[in-house]
């Protein structure tokens, strides 16, 4: 999202937070796991590095005595096809992905359907953007999983089907990402990474009420999702919610992994914090509503000045906006420790809302 005036993007531009698509944790390493439940997922820029951000080649690193121990294992076992897996995955966490690919391909001549073969080849080859060689081993993986009554419960299953929207999306078939999306949410409806990537296919489709609903149920799983609260906040300020844009471009910025500048420089756009204020106070018996609006739009600017805080906190109880008068009467009382201005509010409203 180069230009971070709109809250669509063509399918060439860079997220600010890096490539959006691919969600695998390239610092995964894949590393001595069992495919269920082996696989972490994490939302795009958050955690990417490449497989063996560390890069650990020497004979002493763990991960290189890891390699040394498990050929041994082997060498002595050849035709188990557990341990040419094990073998490979310490291989990937020593950067030896060639050497991985031929470990994992002999244990599938040893074992056809090895699940944990398939799914290391599968996120090598999303690694590599191999996305053909991707998705055969995805498609592979769902034939095999994809069986008997408890297939509806299997979380590997449903990591599989996000893997494999993953791999349309970044082939620009988006209709075919949103239809195994939906598979895997259909299995694990909480994944905030599947989630968050359905956004990503209904933002290529044109689809942006849809995109902005995926993107509140990302936000509501995990509200520290940076990318999330901006892509949602760019919607929102499109649509005329200033204040709440305000807000959710001061989550991303909170969180926003270090040299992440656009969430920053989009809250700048919105002015600083003393006009906005200003604005509040000046409305605040003409205009209350506007003048909240104006006082959460500074709170996101600044939010360290108690003055702003409390001045929401006012203006919310005035409306019987109780969750976010306790909200800014709570955030005061840190700001403040102590005020019993706030004390008292916090106990009044709470008593109210029982």
């Amino acid at each position: 999202m180069e230009d971070i005036d709109t809250p669509l993007v063509d399918d060439d531009s860079p997220s600010p937070f890096g490539k959006q698509g691919l969600t695998v944790d390239r610092g995964l390493k894949i590393a001595i796991l069992s495919v269920a439940g082996a696989i972490v997922l994490v939302v795009a820029f958050l955690a990417w590095s490449y497989y063996g951000n560390v890069r650990l080649v020497n004979t002493q690193s763990p991960s290189a005595r890891a390699v040394a121990n498990l050929a041994s294992i082997v060498e002595k076992t050849p035709n188990v096809a557990a341990a040419r897996v094990k073998l490979a995955e310490a291989m990937v966490a020593n950067d030896q992905l060639d050497d991985a690919i031929v470990q994992l391909k002999a244990a599938l001549e040893i074992e056809k359907d090895n699940a944990a073969a398939l799914t290391d080849l599968g996120l090598i080859a999303m690694q590599r953007r191999e996305w053909p060689s991707a998705e055969a081993y995805w498609i592979k993986l769902i034939g095999i999983l994809n069986v008997g009554e408890m297939a509806a419960k299997n979380s590997a299953l449903a990591d599989v089907y996000y893997y494999l929207g993953t791999t349309y999306v970044e082939q620009q078939r988006y209709e075919d990402a949103v239809a195994n999306l939906k598979k895997s949410l259909s299995i694990k409806r909480d994944s905030s990474p599947a989630h968050y990537m359905l956004a990503t296919a209904y933002q290529r489709l044109g689809l942006t009420d849809m995109q902005a609903q995926e993107l509140r149920i990302v936000v509501a799983f995990d509200p520290k999702q940076a990318q999330a609260n901006y892509d949602l906040g760019l919607i929102v300020l499109a649509q005329g919610d200033t204040a709440q844009a305000a807000e959710l471009f001061r989550a991303s910025v909170d969180n926003a992994p270090v040299g992440v500048t656009a969430p920053a420089e989009q809250l700048a756009k919105l002015g600083t914090a003393a006009e906005h204020l200003a604005t509040a106070q000046s409305k605040k018996t003409s205009d209350p509503k506007e003048a909240l609006s104006e006082a959460r739009i500074a709170a996101a600017i600044d939010p360290a000045n108690a003055e702003i805080v409390k001045l929401i906190a006012e203006l919310a109880e005035q409306q019987k906006d109780t969750t976010r008068a306790l909200n800014a009467w709570s955030r005061y009382l840190e700001l403040v420790p102590g005020d019993k201005t706030a004390t008292d509010a916090i106990q009044r409203l709470s008593a109210n809302a029982k």
